[in-house]
């Protein structure tokens, strides 16, 4: 039986989604700047993009094909550009992965310390720095906290990531 109020589903951090019936998924996605994006995907391929500024109503919106949000998607991802200190941080860092992972309220790490974690001896990644609300906390000693919300700058080789992400932000 379909339920007629589908519950959202958090995907991350900073995504929930939910189920449309007859019509797709909707993403809801949490801005930098305390907004959101709401993106629908229906089944016919075609994406609705709605801009939040905090009210009901969104402040702007806008309709892309299937193709055209590929595009787009691309484009965010930054693969036709490449932002410069991405590039200056690869080639200081060479072949090793750097990756950002939030940590949500129910992350195995949350309320834990580095140390206790573990986590150089157990998935071979290095949290590099810490982004708690707006401030930086750049190489955390290893008696550092983690916090549900703390972003998580990580570096190591990307075969290890799948490890750090099991036993740091999701079961």
């Amino acid at each position: 039986m379909n339920d007629p109020h589908p519950r959202p589903r958090l995907v991350s951090g900073e995504v929930t989604e939910v189920a449309l019936p007859g019509i797709g998924q909707r993403y809801d996605v949490r801005a930098a700047d305390n907004g959101s994006v709401v993106v629908v995907i229906h089944h016919s391929g075609r994406r609705d993009l709605y801009v939040m500024d905090g009210g009901d109503e969104p402040g702007a919106s806008v309709t892309f094909t299937d193709s055209q949000a590929r595009t787009l998607g691309a484009i965010l991802a930054g693969a036709y550009f490449k932002p410069a200190v991405i590039e200056e941080i690869e080639a200081v860092i060479g072949g090793l992965l750097i990756d950002w992972v939030t940590l949500d309220a129910d992350s195995p790490a949350t309320g834990k310390t580095i140390a206790e974690l573990q986590v150089r001896s157990r998935t071979r990644m290095t949290i590099a720095a810490i982004l708690r609300g707006h401030v930086p906390l750049i190489a955390p000693e290893p008696t550092e906290t983690l916090l549900a919300g703390d972003r998580l700058v990580v570096v190591g080789r990307q075969e290890d990531l799948p490890v750090f992400r099991r036993h740091v932000v999701r079961n």
